[in-house]
């Protein structure tokens, strides 16, 4: 009973009631990109650069290729970064998640997600010996996880990089050291001995380009790590085109070997790759509950995820968990 009053639920970060209230600024936000179709820019992969990739689906008229070399698929034609960079100016998604999302659900999202994240950093942080490291997030949010990393007081200085103004303001509220400006543009003389981020560069332009730009702040043989989707995870994989992880935002779907093509091409070496995410059976057993995907066809499936969910359903995740097969993907890896 312990472990099942544990596990984090879609439900309580992202409240039903809410996602319906969100969906006429989604639009929107969708609306104000594809009209600017024109603009958009084709790319190679963003893991290997490898120029040959396949039609891999289209939603919301957004087009995905996959590469079928390092199986990373990806947003190509997609928005430039000055389009992108406008566009999360005027996001009416972000304004909502900033204003009613994450007040309401601060405090699950500070247990179930900010919290183990924090716990993690200082798991790694003791296993590769780090004493009094400084750290810098880049893309702090609502910055409860820098709050949280402040409190541990095991960080000689907890420092926040965040472009926008709402984000940058949430973070002075709650007494954390942040520069408003995007990392690419930063110009400071520190260094830390370790950079984070989580949930960021799924979203940009050009993600070798934002690890070069973290990498300068990094002190010799620091450490970056981040979070993203793992591409290749189960609910990712299973839903496609009715996951809501494939949406306008996110322009590049990584995975375990992926991942590491791309920091290595970054002259980085990698530590640990590994899937903790709790929410992949969740998401399809809500799709299917919804009416909005069925699993009528697969059997196996459906036996565990609908029919005998409460015994199986969460030893299934822990398969996931275990074989990084999960759709949230943590990368170590440290500057060489």
């Amino acid at each position: 009973m312990k472990s099942k009053s544990n596990k984090l639920t879609e439900e309580q970060i992202r409240p039903k009631l809410l996602k319906k209230k969100i969906k006429k600024n989604f639009y929107h936000d969708l609306k104000y990109l594809v009209s600017r179709k024109k603009s958009f820019e084709k790319v190679s992969c963003p893991g290997c650069q490898n120029k040959n990739n396949k039609k891999y689906l289209e939603k919301n008229k957004i087009n995905y290729l996959i590469c079928p070399k390092c199986k990373t698929f990806f947003v190509s034609p997609r928005p430039p970064e000055k389009l992108l960079e406008e566009f999360y100016k005027q996001s009416k998604v972000y304004e909502f998640f900033n204003n009613y999302i994450f007040p309401q659900t601060e405090k699950i999202r500070s247990k179930k997600i900010a919290k183990p994240r924090v716990d993690n950093i200082l798991k790694l942080s003791k296993k590769y010996k780090l004493l009094k490291p400084s750290i810098l997030e880049v893309g702090p949010g609502y910055g409860t996880f820098c709050s949280l990393a402040n409190r541990t007081k095991f960080f000689s200085s907890v420092d926040a990089v965040e472009p926008s103004p709402e984000g940058a303001d949430n973070c002075r509220k709650k007494r954390i050291n942040v520069y408003e400006e995007t990392i690419e543009n930063l110009k400071i003389k520190k260094k830390f001995d370790i950079v984070v981020n989580f949930e960021v560069i799924e979203h940009l332009f050009s993600p070798k380009k934002f690890i070069l730009s973290m990498k300068k702040f990094l002190k010799k043989k620091g450490f970056m790590i981040l979070t993203c989707p793992n591409g290749m995870g189960f609910d990712i994989q299973i839903l496609k085109e009715k996951s809501d992880s494939i949406d306008h935002e996110h322009l590049n779907y990584f995975n375990p070997l992926s991942i590491e093509k791309l920091f290595e091409s970054c002259n980085f070496k990698i530590l640990e790759i590994f899937t903790p995410g709790q929410l992949d059976v969740d998401l399809v057993r809500n799709k299917i509950l919804d009416k909005k995907f069925n699993l009528d066809s697969n059997f196996f499936l459906n036996d565990i995820i609908i029919d005998n969910y409460d015994t199986k359903g969460n030893e299934f995740q822990k398969y996931l968990i275990n074989n990084r097969l999960s759709s949230n993907m943590w990368v170590v890896a440290q500057k060489k």
